[in-house]
């Protein structure tokens, strides 16, 4: 008598569990349109009024899901495919010090927020986070930190009329 083992094919959502993230940021997306079709607004409301935000950030979200949908459905998992090369963790695992270093930068944020100003903070904030992901350039990464946190300081005084704290460059922001 011979014995035939029948070979199981693994399923192709085996080792997806990236699916789970998918699913809540298309929820949330979908929240967000949800609520700002029904949310009540003054007539005297213009074009860019309290809908306008939420229903862009509700579209962003829900392609921005379908996309990583499909690099999760494409792309071979870590753990089933050879450990990168030069790696020294083990895969699938968390790598603390990134996650400690923005953690550090965001309370470093909150704290010196109100006495150094949006400006500073806001770059630090910036340099920080794109340190903790390998930025090594630091005259060039402490250089657009400073582009973008007066790009978004600009945004929010000029285009949104909500003013950032100045901190100690309160005379000339």
């Amino acid at each position: 008598m011979t014995s035939t083992k029948e070979v199981r094919r693994p399923s192709p959502l085996a080792g997806k569990g990236e699916l789970i993230v998918v699913a809540l940021v298309a929820a949330i997306g979908l929240f967000l349109l949800v609520q700002s079709a029904n949310m009540a607004v003054p007539g005297t409301a213009g074009f860019l009024g309290p809908r306008f935000f939420p229903i862009v950030v509700g579209i962003f979200l829900l392609v921005l899901s379908a996309l990583l949908a499909m690099q999760t459905l494409r792309t071979p998992r870590e753990r089933d495919t050879e450990q990168a090369e030069g790696e020294d963790r083990e895969p699938g695992g968390i790598d603390w010090q990134p996650l400690g270093i923005v953690a550090l930068t965001l309370a470093l944020h909150a704290v010196l927020l109100e006495p150094l100003g949006w400006l500073i903070a806001g770059a630090g904030l910036f340099f920080g986070v794109s340190y903790a992901l390998g930025g090594r350039h630091v005259l060039r990464d402490l250089g657009v930190s400073f582009v973008v946190a007066a790009a978004a300081q600009l945004g929010f005084s000029a285009g949104l009329g909500i003013a950032l704290p100045a901190g100690i460059l309160g005379g000339v922001v």
